[in-house]
């Protein structure tokens, strides 16, 4: 059975069965047995677990962290119009290599990428925007 424990300093852990007197002896004094953690999103406040819930902009940063396409994707949310205007900046011999190389040979497109956040800067899309199109693009 397991049990879970907590101490205000060192925090939540918890044991896979009954732990044996010398070993609790061991434990930093102040260790309490709680119940067990109902999720990673619950902390112990006041002898009771709450539940947490991540601020929004850590929530919209981890969906970025986690926008992956192929680049297959990428051009099929773009659509061909706006494809071209992309391969038009691309011929661009102002356009930065890094640029070019992630547009034209890079099999996946990350949200978070730095020349993806170039890309959507040059083509004058907002983050929203560019949110919506990797929320696409991963659907295709």
């Amino acid at each position: 059975m397991e049990k879970g424990f907590y101490h205000s300093q060192r925090g939540y852990w918890q044991t896979t069965g009954d732990v044996p007197q010398r070993i609790l002896g061991g434990y930093p004094e102040g260790t309490i047995e709680v119940p067990l953690k109902p999720s990673a999103l619950h902390e112990w406040v006041d002898g009771a677990w709450v539940e947490v819930l991540p601020y929004p902009a850590e929530v919209l940063a981890a969906e970025r962290a986690a926008m992956v396409c192929t680049r297959q994707q990428g051009k099929l949310a773009l659509g061909p119009t706006v494809w071209a205007s992309v391969l038009t900046m691309v011929d661009d011999p102002d356009t930065p290599w890094g640029l070019k190389v992630a547009i034209e040979d890079t099999v996946e497109w990350r949200r978070t990428n730095e020349d993806m956040q170039a890309l959507v800067w040059a083509m004058g899309l907002t983050e929203e925007q560019a949110d919506d199109l990797f929320r696409l693009a991963i659907t295709l």
